[in-house]
C-alpha cells in the first residue's frame, strides 16, 4: 500500500456523534415578587445608618465617652477611668461588629433573591430582635442625636418587619416550593 492510502481517512465506518443533550433547567420557583426590593432597601438603608452611626461615634468618641460619663456622676478617679476604659471597648466592638454585620448582609440579601426560607425567617428575627435593642437604648446615657438616629433606626426596622410579612413576600418563601426548603451551601432543611 502506498503512503496516500495510509492516510486516507475512513468513511462510513463509524456514524458522527450525537450533539450532547442540553442541560436540563434548574428547578425554578416562582420569580421574586417586587415587594422584595423594598425588604432589600430596607435592610440596606438599616446596615447604612448603623454603619453612618458607628463612624460618626468613633469620630466622635472622646465627647460620647465623656457625655457618658457625665450623666454617670461616677466622681471617683479610678471608677471613671474603668468606664471609659469600657465605653471605649464598646465604641470599638461596635466596629467589629458592623464590618461582620456587613459580610452577613451581602449573604442574606443573595439568599433572599434566591428565595431561601432560612433568609426569610433570619430577616424576620434581625427586624424584630433589632427592635428591641434599640427601644432598649434608649435607656443608656446617649447624646440626643445619637438617640434620635437610633430611633430611627427602629423605624426602618419596624418597615421592614411590615414589608416581610407582607402576603406576596410570605407566599415566595412558603415552604413546599422547590429550592425554600434548602439551607446554606445546597444542603437540605
Amino acid at each position: 500500500m502506498s503512503r496516500q492510502g495510509q492516510n486516507r481517512p475512513v468513511s462510513g465506518q463509524f456514524p458522527p456523534a450525537p450533539p450532547p443533550p442540553p442541560p436540563p433547567p434548574p428547578p425554578a420557583g416562582p420569580p421574586a415578587p417586587r415587594q422584595l426590593r423594598p425588604v432589600v432597601a430596607l435592610l440596606l438603608a438599616n446596615l447604612g445608618l448603623s454603619v453612618l452611626l458607628t463612624i460618626t461615634v468613633l469620630v466622635a468618641r472622646h465627647s460620647v465617652v465623656a457625655f457618658q460619663l457625665d450623666h454617670r456622676h461616677v466622681t471617683d478617679p479610678a471608677q471613671r477611668d474603668v468606664l471609659r476604659r469600657s465605653y471605649s471597648v464598646g465604641i470599638w466592638s461596635r466596629v467589629v461588629g458592623n464590618v461582620v454585620l456587613s459580610v452577613v448582609y451581602v449573604f442574606l440579601v443573595r439568599a433572599l433573591f434566591r428565595g431561601r426560607r432560612w433568609a426569610y425567617r433570619r430577616v424576620i428575627a434581625l427586624g424584630a430582635i433589632g427592635i428591641v435593642a434599640l427601644v432598649g437604648v434608649q435607656f443608656t446615657p446617649y447624646p440626643a442625636w445619637m438617640r434620635a438616629e437610633q430611633l430611627l433606626q427602629a423605624l426602618v426596622l419596624a418597615a421592614l418587619l411590615w414589608f416581610v410579612l407582607r402576603p406576596e413576600v410570605r407566599a415566595h418563601f412558603a415552604p413546599g416550593l422547590p429550592g425554600r426548603n434548602t439551607r446554606r451551601f445546597g444542603r437540605p432543611a
